[in-house]
């Protein structure tokens, strides 16, 4: 895997937007993110389009990102949010112009799809990392500090910890190693089956999601182990469920037999995850919360489950 050039002061950066729409604030956000970090941003269309769901078309969408890749003058290309809209660009994008133009690509959320569509099908690293419409300025200093390491360094990150006061679980012990690939359970579900679906053969699998009931985390999990999806990897990562919880029953319509009853993550990690045997954690603090660490997905990663330790190399 190669690790595309750091970022360096000065730099123009594209601000796109390959999911949702964005609010005007949202933007302004976005640039003043940027030019914190000592950038210059390039706004490009796709920021201030709206298509219902979707910052505009899919042909404009995945314009804007095969145009930032190409484009010289561009050092790096930060998603400004998520929401939904990148599966419906994988068939228009330019993965081999994107191979012979490597340089940092940040985001997460419904970014998954095209961090591993870029980590598999271009061969470099990416950055699963917070994106600019929550305003660097006044983010915590740990989710910054773990931002800039990874963005501006060609360096490896080394061992990384989680903040204070967030143990990592160990649900199956032991020692593995190798490259780390994943990030949305929703997006990675969302493309099975297709050619664009995770490969975690001899690869380091990580998770997160938000606001999705557990029934349905048991559904996506479920989906993956009858993939195949556990049974050739070399460990697993389960990051942070933010909100994923059942509603209160009295929230719920009326004769719901999903709300009669249900199962904890934990439970379902037991049942579905932990008898695949292989070195897994809980708990790794990147996804939907704060402070979170920024993952350079494709990278070499050696997890030791027992102790719950993590080094990328």
């Amino acid at each position: 895997m190669k690790r595309p050039i750091p970022l360096s002061e000065g730099d123009k950066v594209a601000l796109i937007a390959t999911s949702s729409p964005l609010p005007d604030d949202n933007i302004e956000r976005g640039i003043d993110s940027i030019r914190f970090l000592g950038l210059e941003p390039v706004v490009f269309p796709s920021c201030t389009k709206h298509h219902g769901y979707l910052a505009g078309k899919d042909a404009d969408r995945a314009k804007d990102l095969n145009a930032a890749f190409a484009d010289k003058s561009i050092k790096g290309i930060f998603c400004l949010r998520g929401g939904y809209g990148t599966t419906r660009l994988l068939n228009l994008i330019d993965f081999e112009m994107i191979k012979n133009n490597p340089k940092v690509f940040a985001g997460y959320s419904d970014i998954t799809s095209l961090h591993v569509a870029i980590t598999q099908k271009c061969g470099f690293i990416t950055f699963h990392s917070p994106m600019p419409n929550t305003r660097y300025r006044q983010m915590d200093d740990f989710s910054l500090k773990s931002l800039k390491d990874n963005l501006f360094s060609d360096k490896p990150v080394g061992e990384v910890f989680n903040p204070t006061g967030e143990k990592i679980e160990t649900i199956v012990p032991g020692v593995c190693e190798g490259t780390v690939i994943g990030g949305n359970l929703s997006l990675l579900h969302a493309t099975l089956g297709s050619p664009y679906a995770v490969d975690t053969k001899g690869k380091i699998i990580f998770f997160e999601d938000v606001g999705e009931m557990p029934y349905r985390i048991d559904r996506m999990l479920t989906a993956l182990a009858l993939a195949g999806k556990f049974d050739d990897c070399a460990g697993i990562i389960l990051g942070t469920f933010e909100g994923c919880v059942m509603p209160d029953i009295e929230t719920v319509p009326p004769n719901s037999l999903i709300a009669e009853g249900s199962l904890t993550l934990a439970q379902i990690f037991d049942e579905v995850v932990k008898p695949f045997n292989k070195p897994t954690i809980l708990n790794f603090r990147a996804g939907h919360i704060y402070p979170q660490l920024t993952i350079p997905m494709g990278s070499q990663l050696k997890l030791d489950a027992t102790n719950g330790r993590l080094v990328f190399s």
